[in-house]
């Protein structure tokens, strides 16, 4: 064998080497962009689950269930009563993003009740942690008013607190926002 032929080999060696090289890092590189990409995809997918609203839980549910009995018969008291609870939900928005909550409490002659105190707490199905608390003013016939920030369109509750009416008594209100 002449020196020229083994020279000939280890050229080729070498340039095979080369080409291993360049083949390992290749396939080094894309395993450790397609871990980077999917590391990527899993931190964006835990932070948007941990951080959107729509997963929280309705207010006080644990307490509503250990008190079960008295919940409950706060949320039938209305009916005991013969009373009716109804919510109506202005078209109109202001400025501000507020929107104008009258809510009707009529007994069973269908005649107004005004001496309650009427409190509610109000919060979209989409976002459940956030909760804004807002006292409703009287304004005559069983009427009464609150203008509070129901700019956001979608399914909203209202969860209403009702003293004066002998018992305590709570009503939960769905209602739908265009």
């Amino acid at each position: 064998m002449s020196q020229s032929s083994v020279a000939s080999d280890l050229r080729k060696t070498d340039a095979d080497a080369k080409v291993e090289r360049k083949a390992k890092r290749f396939y080094i590189g894309l395993v450790l962009f397609l871990f980077a990409i999917q590391a990527s995809i899993m931190t964006a997918v835990i932070t948007m689950s941990i951080g959107d609203p729509g997963g929280a839980v309705m207010p006080n549910y644990y307490q509503a269930g250990l008190q079960w009995d008295q919940t409950k018969q706060s949320r039938t008291a209305s009916d005991r009563l013969g009373w009716s609870v109804d919510l109506e939900a202005s078209d109109v928005v202001d400025g501000s993003g507020k929107r104008a909550l009258l809510v009707s409490v009529v007994d069973a002659q269908q005649k107004g009740i005004d001496s309650l105190a009427v409190a509610g707490k109000l919060y979209h199905l989409a976002a459940a942690d956030y909760i804004i608390e807002s006292p409703f003013v009287a304004s005559g016939e069983g009427r009464y008013l609150a203008l509070l920030p129901v700019a956001r369109p979608g399914s909203w509750k209202l969860e209403l607190n009702v003293d004066g009416a002998g018992q305590p008594m709570t009503e939960s209100i769905d209602f739908t926002v265009d």
